[in-house]
């Protein structure tokens, strides 16, 4: 189930950020998915948001805006992923609470910060269109925003 949850969170294209709680500075800066991703800057773009059944699909993300704590001379974030797989139309078939979990300590306030998440597709997962919902929740802040995209299986 994870990892039809990561996938289908991968497989659309990232569109503007939504607040589903309260108002958020949380900002997508890019968001893109991938072939491959070996680390900050160096993946391999998916523009078109395709992966086919039996294979890893990637989303790249960068954010910034999020608030940033202080212990003692330590900078901090805290940040959390959920992600969602809906039709089209709606429909809700999947979803997964907190499938990625950052927490990251820095000696200066960090501006932005990134991540990838990926989803094993199943061999028997449909072909078609679907939506994938990826929500990140600054749990400093207590605000969430929530990024909506189409994936394509083929």
């Amino acid at each position: 189930m994870l990892t039809i949850c990561i996938f289908l969170s991968l497989l659309c294209p990232l569109p503007a950020w939504a607040s589903p709680e309260e108002a958020s500075s949380l900002r997508l800066v890019q968001g893109e998915w991938a072939h491959e991703v070996r680390g900050m800057d160096d993946y391999d773009p998916n523009p078109e948001g395709r992966f086919k059944r039996g294979e890893r699909g990637y989303a790249y993300i960068v954010v910034e805006g999020f608030d940033v704590g202080q212990d003692g001379e330590y900078y901090f974030l805290h940040l959390s992923v959920d992600v969602a797989l809906e039709t089209k139309g709606g429909i809700r078939l999947f979803s997964r609470r907190d499938i990625y979990d950052l927490e990251e300590w820095y000696l200066e306030p960090p501006g932005d910060t990134w991540f990838y998440i990926y989803v094993d597709i199943p061999w028997w997962a449909p072909r078609g269109t679907y939506v994938a919902v990826i929500t990140i929740h600054d749990l400093l802040a207590g605000t969430a925003l929530e990024e909506r995209r189409e994936v394509a299986v083929y």
